[in-house]
C-alpha cells in the first residue's frame, strides 16, 4: 500500500471519527441538559428546596457542559449548536413563563439563564478560534457556574450581612474561595507556566477578589456575563495566556 493511499485512508478515518465525536457529543449534550432540567423540575416540586435553591442547582449543572465540550467536540460549528440552543430554549422558558415550572417567578433574575448561554457563547467563540486560550475560557465557565452557584445558595441560607442587591458579605467569601479553587484545579490541568510559584499564587489571590466583587456589583443577573467574560479576561492577562 503506497504513502499516498495510507495518508488518504488516515484522513478519511480521521473524518469519519471526528464526525461521529461531534454527533456524539450533540446527542451527549442534550441528554445531559435533560436530565439537570428534569431534576431540576423535581426539586422544585417539593417544598424542601426554594426556588433560588433550584435555579442555581440548574445553573452549577449545566456549566459542567464545558467538560463534554472538550472531549467531544473538535468543531466550532457543532460547539456552538449547545450554547445557540440554551439561549433560545431559555429565553422561551423566561418570555412564556415556563420557567414558572421551576418555581421561578422572578422574570429579571430569570434573564441571568440566558445571560449566562450568551457568554457561554462567547467564550466557546473565543476559545476555538484562538482569541483566548481554552485554560481561560474554561475558569470562567466553571467559575460562574460553581462560584456564583455557591454563594447565591450558602450566603441567604447563612449570610447575615447584605451588601446589596441580596448579595451577601458570606456569599461574596464563598464565591472568591470557589474562584480560588477553580483557578488552580485548571492550572494543574492545563500545567500553565509559572505553576506553584509566588508569582501564580498572588495572580490566584487578585484574580479571585476581582471576580467576586463582579459577581457582589454587577445588578440585574448581568453578572451572568461580567463574571465569566471578566474571569477568563482577567486569567488570560495575568498568567500569561496572551
Amino acid at each position: 500500500m503506497g504513502p499516498i493511499l495510507c495518508q488518504y485512508l488516515e484522513k478519511r478515518l480521521y473524518f469519519l471519527y471526528s464526525g461521529l465525536m461531534n454527533i456524539l457529543g450533540l446527542l451527549l449534550s442534550f441528554v445531559f441538559i435533560g436530565i439537570i432540567i428534569g431534576i431540576g423540575i423535581m426539586l422544585s416540586k417539593s417544598d424542601r428546596f426554594s426556588a433560588e435553591f433550584v435555579r442555581k442547582f440548574i445553573h452549577i449543572g449545566v456549566s459542567n457542559w464545558w467538560f463534554i465540550l472538550l472531549v467531544s467536540f473538535d468543531s466550532l460549528a457543532y460547539a456552538l449548536v449547545g450554547p445557540i440552543m440554551f439561549i433560545v430554549l431559555n429565553s422561551l422558558a423566561v418570555y412564556t413563563g415556563v420557567a414558572n415550572v421551576l418555581g421561578i417567578s422572578d422574570k429579571r433574575r430569570n434573564l441571568g439563564l440566558v445571560y449566562f448561554p450568551i457568554s457561554l457563547l462567547v467564550l466557546v467563540l473565543l476559545g476555538y478560534t484562538g482569541t483566548i486560550p481554552m485554560w481561560a475560557c474554561g475558569m470562567g465557565v466553571i467559575t460562574m457556574g460553581y462560584g456564583d452557584g455557591l454563594a447565591a445558595i450558602i450566603g441567604k441560607r447563612w449570610g447575615k450581612r447584605e451588601i446589596r442587591h441580596g448579595k451577601t458579605v458570606l456569599g461574596t467569601i464563598v464565591m472568591a474561595c470557589v474562584t480560588f479553587l477553580v483557578l488552580i484545579g485548571f492550572s494543574i490541568g492545563y500545567q500553565i507556566t509559572g505553576l506553584w510559584t509566588l508569582g501564580w499564587w498572588v495572580t490566584l489571590v487578585i484574580v479571585a477578589l476581582i471576580v467576586a466583587l463582579l459577581e457582589a456589583f454587577t445588578p440585574y443577573g448581568l453578572d451572568n456575563i461580567t463574571v465569566p467574560l471578566g474571569t477568563a479576561l482577567l486569567a488570560t492577562i495575568l498568567f500569561g495566556g496572551l
